[in-house]
């Protein structure tokens, strides 16, 4: 049994520690069973009937230390800013303008900054600091994620950028960042098609697919395909010469234009390349294979080995210029 004198000291006890707690944590509320601060249709609260006086309609908000950050949008602009609780005061500055057509893909918060992914006629990266107001944007990003240490960047071109590597990414559709496990591995998708990446080690972990099995070779990592589209002039004899990183790994063997040159090549996994290819025809007149003029010359192809993957580049020239594809080699159905 307690004694009402023990009850009466744990009474104060508690009640101290309630104390303690609003006190700290003022911006929480039980009451109705809502925790504060809430967002109800694009307005923020920091207790029930009171709303934080931002300029538009609030998209998303964290709590970071005593203050909180927040992304809202009015009928021009996308603004930025903070609310600080204690002092109940309010800073907010414009980070872009936005239209009909403007799609905010991803906001992220930092204790002092603010990240927003905006995809409209171009895709922006946007950091904006809520300590001085400055908005600075990196162009071409299509996705982004927070690390511990740093930031990790899907740009336009189908690259991963973490700090100074890059890493290029092999999707048909258009890649976003799924997620991250223990601020490294990290989840890149498309409709069909992830890929896990160690981003400490910088290198792909795994790769599947929802449509497809890849092809695995012990003899080749490249496959290198290439051919004229008909143009109705006839057809020229040709071969192609291959250099990568500067050394001659041989030639394709004499065709016509129109068919399909093909050669494979072992080259090392995880590392870039550079392949050169030098166009060889043969001269009617001489009847000796000549190189071709530089215009028909396909531009060099900078591939990315990715081990247990072989890489596939197609190339094809329309009769102005060469179209390149590069991919993974999948089995046939």
């Amino acid at each position: 049994m307690i004694s009402k004198t023990g009850y009466h000291v744990h009474r104060i006890a508690f009640f101290s520690i309630l104390f303690f707690l609003s006190f700290h944590f003022s911006f929480y509320s039980l009451a109705i069973g809502t925790a504060f601060p809430t967002l109800d249709n694009g307005t923020l609260y920091t207790e029930p009937s009171v709303a934080v006086p931002v300029q538009g309609v609030v998209l998303d908000y964290a709590v970071r230390d005593t203050a909180i950050l927040f992304v809202a949008k009015n009928e021009k602009e996308i603004v930025a800013g903070v609310y600080t609780i204690q002092d109940k005061n309010i800073t907010q500055f414009p980070v872009t303008t936005h239209s009909e057509n403007t799609q905010i893909k991803r906001i992220a918060f930092e204790s002092g900054a603010i990240y927003i992914c905006i995809h409209e006629s171009d895709s922006v990266l946007y950091r904006a600091d809520v300590n001085t107001g400055v908005v600075e944007q990196v162009r071409g990003v299509s996705d982004f994620l927070i690390l511990k240490d740093s930031l990790v960047i899907l740009k336009s071109d189908n690259t991963l950028v973490y700090n100074d590597f890059v890493l290029p990414l092999y999707f048909t559709g258009k890649p976003l960042l799924k997620g991250h496990v223990d601020d490294r591995i990290v989840f890149v998708t498309d409709d069909s098609d992830t890929e896990v990446i160690d981003i400490k080690e910088k290198k792909v972990v795994y790769r599947y697919s929802n449509n497809v099995q890849y092809v695995v070779s012990s003899d080749y990592t490249v496959e290198v395909t290439i051919n004229d589209l008909p143009t109705g002039e006839k057809s020229p004899r040709i071969f192609y010469k291959i250099y990568c990183n500067g050394q001659d790994y041989g030639r394709t063997e004499p065709v016509l234009a129109i068919n399909q040159s093909k050669i494979q090549l072992n080259l090392a996994p995880e590392q870039y390349h550079e392949i050169v290819i030098e166009r060889w025809r043969l001269d009617e007149n001489s009847e000796q294979y000549i190189r071709d003029n530089n215009i028909r010359q396909p531009k060099p192809v900078i591939v990315f080995v990715y081990p247990g993957r072989i890489i596939v580049v197609k190339l094809t020239y329309t009769g102005l210029e060469y179209n390149v594809f590069t991919g993974f080699k999948v089995m046939e159905r």
